[in-house]
């Protein structure tokens, strides 16, 4: 038996079951239903007869079902030990073995028919034919003689017709109900549903076909339980199951055990394999008489449920169940495609929505131009996130539109968001079970999606949705009855089908990803805010955070305002000190140590080891050195002290800062720690956007090239250019550039969290960005986006046309690299894509 190509493709698919027989001896009940052992049951249904055969030496039966005689004239004893060539023929026995057995799925398994002489009279079975841990189980079912004999025309029309209809539809939900009404036909049931699972197994009826006399199960919902994990799991391999009478009569396999393995059969992919009597008993009680049900897979994972009811028993040949089978697949993957394309097209909607709430702020200076604008827009604030209720806070004027806790609650709210907000944002669906206050208003806000809109988070936005009261359908209750019994306490399904309530407290409807996508364009749009838009303290406020980001302000800043001795030295001499320095050495004021040369602070048997210090940092600037060296104080006396370096610019020449330590309390080495955290930080961040500086991404760079070198995996390089930024900066000036870069950065940042790179300010308006593991598909949507979103900034380039705004070019260059490459060849090719990008009218993505 030869492996099958479809095989390969389901390695990834959980196993487990397809050989696993060890089960609990202990009743079935509610803490262990998931333990039945459904793919062993030890029988079949009626409606065919099963032969497992050993191949290993002559084609031997060694297993049957008890329906032997009934179908083939044989009782089991006569069955058993007999070559399957004396049953089959030999000509059927060369045509079966030639077949490939070693099915992963349902839809690798092979079909073929097979005439057996019954008693005299020859009798022709459709045989399924598959391998289960070592043995070669066929299942022969009669054939229908009564079919059509131009079934390939008819399953054409079949065909034709399906993929005509799904196709002229609109949406998933239309998409869904004609799959429903069309097997529906072909299979002549009186129901069929489209079921579809949520994150937690419970399920959900989307679409449904049925008898106009039947009640509509449409909408309603089912626990997880009904469908337990390793029913789940068979789903995934088994891809059709059917039950032609709910009420039929198991027919045993003998032996029980499998003499290979000493095992029951394993029945994974048998399509004649009993069916759990708890599942048979939960279709009894309603009214059920046949079932089929198709699985509905993508990428390996089961979404859903083609589940098709009829209330009389109904056996549905196999043509018209592979055909089901076929359309299944095709649905599944329709299906798929259509969720993608509606959640695309909402998203553009949404997107469009946001831009118009962000253009309100963007477009005005004036707090009652925003106030006046908001209030013509409340709708499409509401909806933007699918809310009842919403808050600004703008300018210090509080906002409320639609259903929202008060405003001293929305303030006090604010303020806890503030502090819990990761990135400028904060959303949940439980607000109540997070923040203790909220259980005072949680009927209104039970879920809430927070935005800052200014870097202080003075400004911001919150959205609100209610306690669901979320009451859903449910078809019974999912708390199954347990019933006693003579053997004891068992688990039984559900008795009654009414409708109940299931009441979730506290909680909202879930913020879907649609919605939450949008809050990255909220923030770096609104927060692009230029000068001319903002009033006078917003101005300074910029202006003053601009100063402070500058290296050798945050160096002076950390100065100031930590515990720890710091000195700064320019060509040995000591410019600059704070107190705690003075103090540790033993000197009365700052003054004394100003113009000092450092080494007459270190003992000559130290100096050495100092200078070799400081050498070893000229070659690696974002680098600390720390060691333990001797000082001389002031009075002459030797103290040890703790010695961090750091390399520095200070009014535009190289400096060393030092950090000294005495470890005289817990407290004081917190406080250092702290501290040579905070200035490695600073050594290693871009002071403008908080990106890596060069020297940390050309090195993390180099590391990337050795281990793809050494993995053999690829490796892609971007550069970002900001089209025209000179021309920018000049009308706008440096602040104005400054700012610009900011919100690009922001953009930069947010979109390649998303594809795990790393990214860097080159110099200028210039970015480059790193992606390990990437292809060059991959790289050029990633560049793509990043161009898209910031276009999406809508930045102003001239103050006289709105129409001219802010463009990127960016070139990449993907890379496996080779023994004779270089990290050089992937940045000049990079290069070479940009320029290209350039050349051919800016405002373009070119990856090669």
């Amino acid at each position: 038996m030869t492996e099958s190509n479809s095989s390969k493709e389901n390695k990834r698919l959980n196993r487990t079951l397809l050989s696993q027989g060890t089960y609990t001896n202990d009743p079935i009940d509610l803490n262990n239903c998931d333990k039945e052992p459904i793919h062993i049951p030890g029988f079949i249904q009626p409606h065919g007869v099963l032969l497992a055969v050993n191949t290993s030496h002559t084609p031997t039966i060694v297993q049957c079902s008890q329906n032997t005689e009934e179908y083939l004239g044989l009782t089991t004893d006569e069955i058993l030990g007999l070559p399957l060539e004396s049953l089959v023929g030999k000509e059927s026995l060369r045509d079966l073995m030639s077949c490939t057995f070693n099915a992963a799925v349902t839809s690798d398994l092979q079909y073929m028919d097979v005439t057996v002489d019954v008693s005299g009279e020859l009798r022709t079975f459709l045989t399924v034919i598959h391998e289960s841990e070592g043995l070669l189980i066929l299942e022969m079912e009669p054939s229908n003689s009564d079919e059509k004999a131009d079934v390939e025309t008819s399953d054409y029309l079949w065909i034709s017709r399906f993929f005509g209809r799904i196709k002229s539809t609109s949406n998933r939900t239309q998409a869904s109900q004609i799959a429903a009404e069309q097997v529906k036909e072909m299979l002549g049931y009186d129901r069929v549903m489209i079921y579809e699972f949520d994150e937690k197994w419970n399920g959900k009826v989307i679409a449904e076909a049925r008898e106009e006399h039947l009640e509509p199960f449409l909408g309603h919902h089912y626990p997880a339980s009904d469908i337990p994990k390793q029913a789940r799991e068979l789903y995934l391999r088994n891809w059709l199951r059917t039950i032609v009478d709910v009420n039929y009569q198991p027919v045993e396999i003998v032996p029980l055990l499998q003499p290979l393995t000493g095992k029951p059969l394993n029945l994974s992919l048998s399509v004649l394999r009993s069916v759990s009597p708890l599942h048979i008993e939960y279709l009894q009680n309603m009214g059920v008489g046949a079932t089929v049900t198709i699985s509905l897979i993508n990428d390996n994972q089961l979404w859903g449920l083609i589940t098709c009811h009829h209330y009389s028993p109904r056996y549905v040949p196999h043509r018209i169940r592979n055909l089901c089978n076929f359309l299944g697949a095709f649905f599944s993957s329709e299906l798929f495609q259509r969720h993608q394309l509606d959640e695309y097209q909402a998203e553009i909607h949404t997107r469009e929505q946001a831009a118009r709430i962000s253009n309100i702020f963007i477009g005005n200076t004036s707090p009652a131009r925003v106030v006046e604008e908001l209030q013509g827009e409340q709708q499409t604030l509401l909806n933007l996130m699918g809310a009842s209720g919403a808050a600004v806070c703008y300018q210090d004027k509080l906002l409320l539109y639609g259903n929202t806790p008060t405003w001293e609650q929305v303030r006090g709210l604010a303020a806890w968001l503030a502090g819990e907000s990761e990135d400028y944002s904060y959303h949940t669906s439980q607000l109540s079970l997070e923040y203790e206050p909220a259980k005072a208003y949680k009927e209104k806000a039970s879920g809430i999606v927070y935005v800052a809109i200014s870097p202080g988070q003075h400004h911001y936005i919150i959205w609100f949705r209610p306690e669901v009261v979320q009451l859903v359908d449910w078809a019974g209750d999912p708390a199954k009855a347990v019933i006693k019994t003579d053997d004891g306490i068992r688990l039984s399904p559900r008795k009654s089908f009414e409708k109940w309530r299931e009441v979730v407290q506290s909680t909202s409807y879930p913020w879907t990803a649609k919605e939450l996508n949008v809050l990255p364009l909220l923030k770096t749009i609104v927060r692009r805010q230029t000068e001319n838009q903002l009033v006078q303290a917003e101005e300074q406020a910029l202006q003053n955070a601009r100063i402070l980001r500058q290296n050798e302000q945050r160096y002076l800043q950390l100065m100031d305002f930590s515990p720890v001795a710091f000195l700064t030295l320019t060509d040995g001499k000591i410019i600059y000190c704070n107190s705690r320095a003075a103090e540790l050495l033993g000197f009365e004021t700052t003054k004394n140590l100003i113009g000092m040369d450092f080494k007459k602070l270190v003992p000559e048997k130290t100096q050495g080891t100092l200078q070799k210090s400081i050498d070893e940092l000229q070659l690696n600037s974002t680098q600390l050195f720390t060691n333990q060296l001797y000082f001389v104080t002031a009075t002459g006396t030797s103290l040890l002290l703790e010695i961090t370096l750091a390399s520095v610019t200070h009014g535009g020449k190289p400096s060393l800062m030092v950090l000294l330590n005495s470890g005289a309390s817990h407290h004081d080495q917190d406080h250092y720690n702290q501290t040579t955290h905070q200035l490695q930080n600073v050594l290693n961040t871009d002071p403008l956007t908080d990106m890596p500086v060069q020297a940390i991404f050309k090195s993390q760079l180099q590391d990337d090239w050795d281990e793809c070198l050494r993995d053999n995996c690829s490796l892609g390089l971007l550069f970002i250019d900001i089209d025209d930024f000179r021309s920018y900066n000049a009308t706008y000036g440096l602040q104005g550039g400054d700012l610009c870069l900011q919100w690009i950065g922001e953009v930069l940042t947010v979109v390649c969290e998303q594809y795990d790179a790393l990214i860097s300010r080159l110099q200028g308006g210039t970015f480059m960005l790193k992606l390990k593991g990437t292809t060059s598909d991959r790289s050029a949507e990633l560049a793509e986006e990043i161009r898209q979103h910031v276009l999406a900034l809508q930045i102003q380039r001239d103050l006289s046309d709105p129409n001219e705004i802010v463009t990127v070019s960016v070139g990449g260059a993907v890379l496996v690299p080779q023994e004779q490459l270089t990290i050089s060849d992937l940045i000049e090719r990079a290069s070479q894509a940009l320029l290209q990008a350039k050349r051919e009218g800016k405002n373009r993505a070119v990856v090669v």
